[in-house]
Formats: C-alpha cells, structure tokens, sequence
C-alpha cells in the first residue's frame, strides 16, 4: 500500500532522510520512531506530498508522489502536527472547506462536517476559531479532517501530542479500528510510546532506516538486553534473590521495585514474572521500564 524505494528528503540543503526503502502492505499500521531530528516527521510528510522528495519515490496505492500527487492526496488522509495558521477561521469551516474540496455536498456536507465535530470532541462547538482550540482538540480536528473523504491510507505526525488520556484513548481506537477495516497507517511517534494498535515498527536514525519489524520486543531483540521492572511491595529484596538465577542482572532500588535486566531469547516476562510468584512473594506490577520502544530508540545503532 505505501512503498518507499530509496526516498531521500532535504531540508535547507541538508539531507534530513536518505535512501529509505521500506513496504508498508495493507491493512499494516507502521509507527516511525527514532531519536529527535531522526527524520520521522519528513518521512511521513514526504509520503503526504506534503514536503518534496529530493532522490527515490514513494507509492501510495501505486501511485507516485513524484508523479501523481493528486492521485495520492486522494487516497491518503494527512494529520501534521499542528494546525494551520489561519486566524479568524472556526473549526466548523475548517471542516466544511476539506469536506467541499472531497466532494461533499448539501446533507451529505452538513452529516460529514457534524461527525468531524463529534469526532474532535466539539459538538455545539463548530464557531470555535481553531487558533484557539488547546493542543487535544486542535489534534482531534486534523484528524477529523483527513477523514473527511473516507482514505484508504491515514498519514500521522506525532499523533497522541498534545491529548490527554481521553484523547489518546480515542486516537489508539481509531488506529485499531482503521488497521481492521483492511486500511493502512504511517505514524510518526516522538517520544517512542508506542501502544499495541500499531502492528509494526520503523526505526529511524540520522535518516536512515535501522531496523524495521513487527511491534513486539521479540522482533528486535537479537544481541540486546531489556530494562524491566516489578513492583513487589515490601519484598524487592527477596524477589532479587528469587531471580538472581534467572536473569542477565537484577537489582533492588527500593524496599517495593526491582529492576532486571532480561535477555529475551534466555527468558520471557511471562517466566519471571511467574518464577517470583513460584517463590510464595506479591507482584503488584511489572513491565518494561522505560517502554521498549523507548529502550530500542536509545540502544540502536
């Protein structure tokens, strides 16, 4: 559904992304990771025909940006970032705008405009100038936006900034839910929390791809160790020692939480996990920490 063969970006005369190749197949939903200024964003701008490639090209259900930008627009629905800066303008004309220009009109127009409002949480809201809606509602509203026009293929930067819990929630259902109906997502996420409704990763590292795979630690985890984290209230100590066996390195940080340090080709969670609770102690909690995708953004090279 989205082919990247060779795509280079420049931005003021720097080459920001360069000779990514990658196939995003349909009904996949890709998150984009790596460190800030790893080209993330560009990457998935570039697929958008929002910004212009500088070498390769990339297909979006066969069409090329290169060639058939329209022909992409049509089929894809792009979230940015941040909204743009028209003063003045309110969220209900925002939406109406896209929804004239995706061929919608009279009921049809009025029906699509009211559930982008519902959507982006603004019922009764539409005469709301969008430069002053917060960062939560602002995001909602790009989303609505792009599905305006029913896409095959949902293009997003940074999508969960700037959205609360309630948001977030929101946004992860419709990733899942969009990845279900057989359509396709490339998101570029910033701070590597990656949740479960994304099937694959990308990893990104001064432009270049480093890694890709499916969205499990299992994929990537060849040569590394992984930082993960129990919670046994007043038994860190001997949970320690329940798994001094069992893992690469452990250690008590406090009288409730451990830390081990875990080879996932030697040992699951599931196994450790299970061998503290074969040794009579409580587990309140426990998961990787920070997040793995977090631990392979800062470990990849």
């Amino acid at each position: 559904m989205i082919r990247f063969d060779r795509a280079s970006v420049e931005q003021a005369g720097q080459l920001v992304v360069e000779a990514v190749s990658l196939h995003v197949r349909g009904g996949e939903a890709w998150a984009v990771i790596g460190p800030s200024g790893a080209g993330k964003t560009l990457l998935v701008a570039a697929a958008a025909t929002a910004v212009p490639l500088h070498a390769g090209d990339i297909l979006v259900d066969g069409h090329s940006v290169r060639q058939k930008a329209e022909a992409v627009r049509r089929v894809a629905g792009y979230v940015p970032d941040q909204p743009p800066d028209w003063p003045g303008l309110r969220a209900g004309e925002f939406l109406e705008l896209f929804a004239v220009a995706a061929g919608r009109r009279g009921r049809e127009l009025e029906q699509a405009v009211a559930k982008g409002l519902d959507l982006a949480a603004l019922s009764g809201r539409g005469g709301d100038d969008i430069d002053t809606l917060d960062a939560g509602h602002a995001k909602r509203l790009l989303v609505a936006r792009a599905l305006l026009h029913d896409p095959q293929v949902l293009l997003l930067d940074e999508p969960f900034g700037g959205l609360d819990p309630a948001g977030r929630a929101a946004v992860e259902r419709l990733v899942g839910d969009t990845q279900l109906m057989g359509r396709t997502v490339l998101a570029a996420i910033d701070d590597a929390r990656v949740p479960d409704c994304f099937t694959h990763l990308a990893v990104l590292r001064e432009g270049r791809l480093v890694a890709a795979g499916r969205n499990d630690p299992a994929t990537f985890s060849e040569g590394r160790r992984w930082r993960y984290q129990l919670r046994c209230p007043e038994r860190a100590e001997a949970a320690s020692r329940a798994l001094a066996a069992v893992v690469a390195s452990v250690q008590a940080v406090d009288a409730d939480t451990l830390v081990a340090v875990i080879d996932p080709g030697r040992v699951s969670p599931a196994e450790i996990v299970a061998a503290v609770v074969r040794a009579g102690l409580p587990v309140e909690a426990a998961g990787y920490d920070p997040p793995w995708q977090a631990q392979l953004v800062g470990t990849e090279s």
